[in-house]
């Protein structure tokens, strides 16, 4: 049924023929179970876990090592196919395990289901499990229920439900039973029960409309299902970089083969350079190495609150240039605070000053006071803290407040005897409370003020009581609109003093005949160190937009409080309306907003779409069911972790345990590190790669020789592309790197800079290796495996010593970031006894084909090494963008 919402009660029962008395009988529940099935959310089909690891190999780079490894077996290289099958081997499991997390993302919504309802059937109130309700149940709700399904109310006693996971709303709402508009938010149909939902207090009944994935939870479920997962920049950048090495190998590969079948030279030749060409072009290490680096700052992030689940979430939230975030409990505090008091000719901020002792000892005051405490059903006790404390927050929030002002004073007035109530009721929209004192009877009242007032005969003044005109009235509610306008939820205040109990205490019909005394204003304070942390984004060129269910007037308050915007300034639109289709033109204009109102998951889902739609890197934080699809769609989720579902928890990239919102920028700060890191091993690992590509293409073109063996630069590229490069990872980079903007997410992870340092850098190591080959080859006379063990040696040393040239150009020689990094100091002395080991110990130079040298030989190793990296600094010094 589309709109129950927007149905009268009998065009509801008509509709899924039911009874509001008698319920469903037992046959007609169990034929609409049949036709309806399970109320219960679908489970995505997963992948296996065998087709999960398959899929790792599915990549360029896998395609062409599998391809050398191939060749490798077929001519008999067993070691040299073994060694590359293992690096392909170690990638896939590091990608398995990070996309296994993934999997758990459905799990928690489908948990929600696991309840039991209580629904009428046959015209008995029977338990049921949740799974078999059906369309047309009489759904019967108490305090304590969980939601089952979706319901239409029709009878309502003091209900009130926490839809907060739902729908953002930051209170448990009050219900009613009368029709609504079709066009009416979620977060606004007050005559519906929602499915997830939790009943505070108060009971009902309502028809069933919706069950599984025909719900609202369900809709969100499905959205979480078919929600666009985007791929993160680093991965995004990564597949087309390492798409342009393939093509150069394939492009040399063939300028080889041609130049060798022009000349004569056999076919083992070519395919062993192939190869050769292949492992020196392509970093194997540099998925490990980028993971790792991730995984570094996921473990410092770790130790500052931030739970990061899937390594890539890192590196892109340094990218980050715009944080859609929620208010409550955000930026908020998630816990309602008396803000505002106001009585005739007095209003009183409490977020600017406080109370004086001359305004305590007023009438007014000390009548706010009383009722506020008087007239309140909320168990607090200050010594046990909010964790213990029951009952409406609003009446939470008066005890609290009460108990800062006088602790004895509040005690006294809650043991006062009470000789009649009037709960609250939702149709009311006031409750009342009759003590007996002294002198008489007290009683006291509060509600929504449009209630009040209207019971309301006289008025409170500083001479006394006063006959309230109407004028009085318009002048109150005019005042409480405007107080909600400013996003205060506010409450009415008012009392009668009588010597007998009122009239109609025995029947809770004592609420007329009303002194009005003021009005009180609550608020969802704003965390203390918000406002610091929005303007710190805003150094770091992150604008922070607002996305809440909440309405419009309590989103602006608290935007101006922690200043995302001002009076002047403020663009505010509410989630109805948003266009249903949106261009790129309208997307930059839409971009522009501050604050979004009254959104649901739909709503949000489709604002994160246009921000991305505008050139947005999205960061979106969340912690509510509704937030699910939001979470998932945005290029980074950031989950609530103190009062987070577990639903956005499973689905977001990431986790703030402290619900922090500061602690975001911290991550942020991390994730650009990281990739000032990840960006320094690249143009390490590319620029000795391209020095292995250079040396084997010169020597092969100029000589036709092979110089380089593929077994030799698996073991070389194994050591360094793994332990210098990890160690450049971890850095913990410069100071000021937040009062820098964001980068342009289109900016590719190698810049023109970084290339012409990539080509610079390989140039000369290349230079030097090559002349210490031509040196002993064609000087020295030296036979070839002596040649290469040169050329071998000389490569592995400048290259692995090429580390202390990643300095920044602006860093001087012995004391920069990479000097001071112990890391690198201990990759150096690891590396180096490895490569001196592959040389000593017998079966592994017999292996690697590395023969036994002179004592001159290493001479020139080492002269062509240190060569190489003193003249890399010099040009550093000399060219400064280098």
């Amino acid at each position: 049924m589309e709109h129950p919402h927007a149905k009268s009660i009998e065009g509801v029962v008509d509709t899924f023929n039911t009874d509001t008395e008698q319920g469903l009988s037992a046959s007609a529940a169990k034929k609409r179970l049949e036709e309806h099935g399970p109320n219960q959310l679908e489970e995505q089909q997963q992948k296996s876990l065998f087709l999960l690891f398959v899929e790792q190999f599915n990549t360029p780079v896998a395609y062409l090592l599998f391809v050398a490894a191939g060749l490798s077996f077929a001519f008999g290289d067993f070691a040299e196919g073994i060694a590359i099958v293992i690096v392909l081997l170690v990638n896939a499991i590091i990608g398995f395990s990070m996309e296994y997390q993934a999997r758990k993302s459905m799990q928690a919504l489908q948990d929600m289901d696991k309840v039991h309802a209580h629904v009428l059937r046959d015209g008995e109130p029977r338990q049921i499990d949740a799974e078999e309700v059906v369309p047309g149940d009489v759904l019967i709700l108490e305090p304590g229920d969980m939601v089952s399904a979706d319901a239409r109310l029709f009878q309502v006693s003091e209900i009130q439900i926490n839809e907060s996971a739902l729908t953002g709303e930051s209170v448990p709402v009050d219900k009613h039973t009368e029709p609504m508009e079709e066009d009416t938010p979620t977060a606004d149909k007050r005559n519906m029960a929602f499915k997830g939902t939790a009943v505070t207090r108060g009971k009902a009944r309502g028809i069933v409309t919706g069950t599984g994935m025909k719900t609202e939870l369900g809709n969100i479920s499905a959205m979480v299902s078919s929600a666009e997962e985007h791929k993160t920049p680093i991965n995004k950048k990564l597949n087309s970089l390492t798409k342009k090495l393939i093509y150069l190998v394939l492009g040399m590969a063939a300028l080889l083969g041609i130049s060798s079948t022009v000349t004569g030279k056999d076919t083992y030749t070519i395919i062993q350079t192939s190869i050769a060409w292949a492992i020196a072009a392509i970093p194997e290490g540099l998925p490990i190495v980028a993971s790792i680096a991730l995984a570094r700052g996921m473990l410092r992030l770790a130790k500052k609150e931030v739970i990061v689940k899937r390594l890539e979430a890192v590196e892109t939230l340094g990218e980050t240039n715009v944080i859609l975030t929620d208010k409550t409990g955000t930026l908020t505090e998630n816990r309602l605070n008396v803000a505002h008091l106001s009585w005739p000719e007095t209003d009183i901020d409490l977020n600017k000053e406080g109370v004086s002792q001359e305004q305590r000892d007023n009438t007014f005051f000390r009548h706010l006071w009383k009722i506020g405490v008087q007239c309140n059903n909320a168990d607090y006790d200050p010594e046990k803290g909010e964790e213990e404390a029951g009952g409406d927050p609003l009446e939470i929030a008066i005890l609290r407040w009460s108990h800062t002002l006088d602790g004895e004073q509040t005690q006294a007035w809650i043991a006062a005897e009470r000789a009649a109530e009037d709960p609250f009721d939702s149709e009311s929209a006031m409750m009342g409370m009759v003590t007996k004192e002294e002198d008489g009877y007290y009683t006291s009242a509060k509600g929504a003020a449009s209630s009040i007032l209207e019971q309301c005969t006289r008025l409170l003044t500083d001479t006394g009581e006063e006959a309230m005109s109407s004028e009085d009235r318009e002048h109150w509610q005019k005042h409480d609109d405007e107080l909600s306008n400013d996003g205060l939820r506010c409450l009415a205040f008012a009392y009668r003093k009588t010597d007998e109990p009122p009239e109609g205490a025995d029947e809770e019909d004592f609420l007329h005949d009303l002194v009005f005394v003021g009005l009180v204003g609550f608020i969802d304070p704003p965390q203390e160190d918000v406002k610091q942390a929005i303007e710190e984004s805003k150094e770091a060129g992150i604008r922070v937009v607002m996305v809440t269910g909440d309405h419009p007037g309590t989103a602006q308050n608290v935007a101006r409080q922690v200043n995302i915007t001002s009076h002047e300034q403020t663009k505010v639109m509410q989630g109805k309306d948003l266009p249903d289709e949106v261009s790129e033109s309208e997307a930059e204009e839409l971009v522009k907003t501050d604050i979004f109102s009254r959104v649901d998951p739909a709503q949000k889902y489709q604002i994160i779409d246009i921000f991305q739609k505008a050139g947005y890197i999205v960061g979106m934080t969340g912690d509510g069911v509704n937030d699910a699809p939001a979470l998932k769609k945005a290029d980074i989720g950031i989950a609530m972790g103190l009062r987070g579902t577990e639903v956005a928890k499973e689905v977001a990239a990431m986790t703030l345990k402290n619900d922090h919102f500061p602690s975001i920028l911290k991550a942020i700060r991390e994730g650009r590190i990281i990739f000032g890191n990840i960006r320094k091993f690249i143009v390490y690992q590319l620029s000795y790669h391209l020095s292995e590509v250079l040396v084997i293409a010169a020597v092969s073109f100029l000589f036709f020789e092979l110089v380089l063996l593929p077994l030799q630069l698996l073991f070389l590229n194994i050591l360094t592309d793994v332990f210098p490069a990890l160690a450049l990872g971890v850095g913990e980079g410069r100071q000021g790197i937040m009062k820098q903007p964001p980068k342009d997410p289109e900016e590719p992870i190698l810049d023109r800079s970084s290339w012409r340092r990539i080509v610079v850098y390989g140039a000369v190591l290349s230079l030097f290796v090559f002349a210490a080959f031509h040196f002993v080859r064609w000087q020295w006379d030296a036979e070839f495996a002596l040649a290469n063990n040169v050329a071998f040696f000389t490569l592995a040393f400048a290259q692995l010593f090429h580390v202390l040239d990643m300095r920044d150009n602006d860093e001087p020689i012995f004391n920069n970031q990479v000097t001071r990094n112990k890391y690198v100091w201990m990759a150096l002395a690891f590396c180096t006894a490895a490569i001196l080991a592959a040389y000593f110990i017998p079966g592994l130079s017999s292996l690697l084909s590395l023969p036994a040298m002179p004592l001159a030989y290493w001479g020139v190793v080492a002269t062509a090494a240190v060569g190489a990296i003193l003249s890399i600094q010099v040009v550093k010094s000399v060219f400064k963008s280098l």
